[in-house]
């Protein structure tokens, strides 16, 4: 049997418990999710770009993603930073693959390295040559990207027609007077495109008019850091709420319309009752009777003309005349 020389045995073991250690150590942590809601959020508008962001003023994060290659990850880039007036600081890069199947390298910067209105050098370089990947400089203060506002309720106001929204700044939102807001307003079945209401100073709530009366409507809301202090992205929608607005006819104008409707009918056939004859006499008019120029002709001769000479017939020639006419 081969026995290895005994000064080199100590080292042997040590070398071999370094790499058990290596095999058995838990894997690295997986992302935040709400990290990678956030980084899927940005590189869905600036796709192909070496993008950073902050939550809270006190961390931030870059990243940028590419085509997944094999062989390629980490140490294959070299990622370092530089606040000004000190000196070049390392980065560490992690990696992991996305839904969409590219690869995403980023690096956390610590806490004391996250000084707003502080200009921050940034420099990514092949590890290999060198090389030039990414170089930008930004200040943290304008890249804020907030979550997105909370608990979002809406109710009708008490004034018709119109709707009050209600909600909560984004939790751990740094000066919460300083985020501007952006309200989307969809109507259910609505042939043209969602609006939008901005409401600036800080206010959490907002009351909508000139809304549809019987129309179902669905609100949400995004936030974002004011200008010109600070600068950064919209954060994404909040959950929506919906609501369906009353109807265009108050219940109370209509009861008060159908009263005044039953009131003005009813004086309507009071004035037709009180002038009854002198409209009768008007529509149908009454015909002059002949008895009184013919004494007798209902009573005594039934409304006979011929009976009694009332009638006296004419001869050619003559004129026909009434028995009492004179001639």
């Amino acid at each position: 049997m081969y026995h290895l020389p005994a000064p080199l045995q100590p080292g042997i073991g040590f070398l071999c418990l370094l790499l058990a250690g290596a095999a058995w150590a838990p894997p690295p942590n997986p992302p935040d999710p709400k990290f990678e809601n956030k980084a899927a959020l940005l590189t869905a508008r600036e796709p192909d770009e070496f993008l950073c962001f902050t939550e809270r003023l006190e961390d931030l994060v870059c990243f940028w993603e590419e085509a997944a290659s094999a062989g390629v990850g980490p140490d294959n880039y070299s990622f370092s930073y530089q606040l000004e007036g000190e000196p070049w600081k390392p980065c560490r890069l992690h990696q992991a693959s996305t839904a969409h199947g590219l690869v995403r390298f980023w690096c956390s910067l610590p806490t004391a390295d996250t000084s707003s209105f502080v200009p921050l050098e940034l420099h990514v370089t092949a590890a290999s040559s060198g090389a030039s990947r990414y170089r930008r400089t930004i200040h943290v203060n304008e890249v804020v990207l907030l979550d997105p506002p909370a608990r979002l309720v809406a109710r009708r106001a008490d004034e018709g027609g119109h709707v009050v929204l209600r909600w909560l700044p984004p939790p751990g939102a740094p000066m919460a007077s300083l985020i501007r807001y952006e309200v989307n307003i969809s109507a259910e079945n609505a042939a043209g495109g969602a609006q939008r209401v901005e409401i600036l100073d800080g206010r959490t709530e907002c009351l909508l008019s000139n809304l549809r009366g019987g129309t179902r409507y669905t609100f949400m809301v995004r936030a974002r850091m004011a200008e010109p202090s600070f600068g950064g992205f919209w954060s994404a929608w909040s959950e929506p709420a919906s609501l369906l607005t009353a109807s265009d006819l108050d219940p109370l104008i209509l009861t008060l319309s159908l009263v005044l409707v039953l009131i003005l009918l009813l004086l309507a056939v009071l004035a037709l009752l009180s002038h009854r004859r002198t409209l009768k006499q008007k529509i149908w008019p009454g015909i002059p009777s002949p008895e009184s120029e013919f004494e007798g002709l209902f009573t005594t001769h039934k409304g006979n003309f011929q009976v009694g000479g009332l009638v006296v017939p004419s001869r050619p020639g003559l004129p026909c005349t009434w028995p009492n006419s004179k001639t």
